[in-house]
């Protein structure tokens, strides 16, 4: 395989007939035309060019790959016109919903940068535990974890696997010891979450046995792990979350009943909107990429 961007290099010592005439037209050294020219043929595995010492003549194989370069070059430049007209025109109000922890781990940040190439559009962000109704137009975009919203009139996207474990604050882990099984979390009080979408966590912790004890609730995910952090009690919460915070520490691999699907919904209506559907696919690939990297790096650091 190679570089497409070594096309542009090709096209280039093709038109001039040298890498010193090359380089020049592409405002870069001609020891780096020559280093990109050797690769690709190396990726390709055969000859495009003949030296000599007046300069580079193209080999078969290279004038029977010069259409196809320079048709490639038509269709990047196209795409880059295309991409630029569509940056200048994305304009106008975006609002999105999601919950606290969502919101800042994932939205600013992927907003930040959007609208770094996308000034003119403005991103409204509703912070609510409650699940707006997208349908009724409370909002464009909406964050959701659990199972899928079930309205029709709904486009919804899978994002992303929230994998959970049991996390306490170190000292108390230091005090109360590492359990070596999910029976050995009796000795540890609980915190958890109060209000709608707590059932599938409450009714883990309540089969560990008749003596766990939840002994405070919260109704969102930041107060739960500043309740944990406090130490309050163990509390069970996303590992993506959860490995961020040194003051915590994780007692057990992630928990196979607790893996919670995390959905971008919003309307068909929204999306024929040209800035809220780039906003939409932006913050799509952020959150993928955000979680692939975050659980890269504590891969890493597990295995350290």
């Amino acid at each position: 395989m190679f570089d497409w961007n070594d096309l542009r290099f090709f096209l280039a010592v093709a038109r001039t007939g040298s890498t010193l005439a090359a380089s020049k037209s592409l405002n870069v050294a001609q020891a780096t035309v020559s280093r990109r020219i050797t690769m690709l043929e190396e990726g390709l595995g055969t000859a495009l060019f003949l030296r000599s010492p007046s300069g580079y003549t193209l080999s078969v194989r290279g004038a029977a790959m010069l259409p196809h370069a320079e048709a490639v070059q038509r269709e990047v430049e196209a795409l880059q016109i295309s991409v630029a007209a569509e940056g200048r025109r994305l304009s106008g109000t975006v609002r999105l919903t999601t919950v606290e922890s969502a919101a800042n781990m994932w939205l600013m940040p992927a907003i930040a940068s959007f609208r770094a190439k996308h000034p003119a559009v403005m991103a409204e962000i509703i912070v609510d535990d409650r699940a707006l109704d997208i349908a009724r137009g409370e909002a464009d975009i909406a964050i959701r974890f659990g199972n899928p919203p079930q309205d029709d009139s709904l486009v919804i996207r899978r994002i992303v696997e929230l994998h959970e474990s049991v996390y306490v604050q170190r000292e108390m882990a230091e005090e109360l010891g590492i359990p070596n099984s999910y029976e050995g979390l009796v000795r540890y009080p609980f915190v958890s979450f109060s209000g709608p979408g707590v059932g599938q966590i409450d009714r883990w912790i309540t089969s560990l046995g008749p003596d766990i004890q939840i002994v405070h609730r919260a109704n969102t995910l930041s107060s739960v792990i500043a309740a944990a952090r406090a130490g309050m009690g163990a509390a069970v919460m996303p590992c993506l979350i959860g490995d961020s915070h040194s003051g915590l520490v994780r007692l057990f691999p992630p928990i196979s009943e607790l893996t919670t699907p995390g959905w971008l919904v919003t309307t068909s209506a929204a999306r024929q909107q040209p800035h809220v559907r780039a906003l939409l696919d932006f913050i799509s690939d952020f959150v993928r990429q955000s979680v692939a990297d975050t659980e890269k790096r504590y891969r890493v650091a597990d295995a350290a």
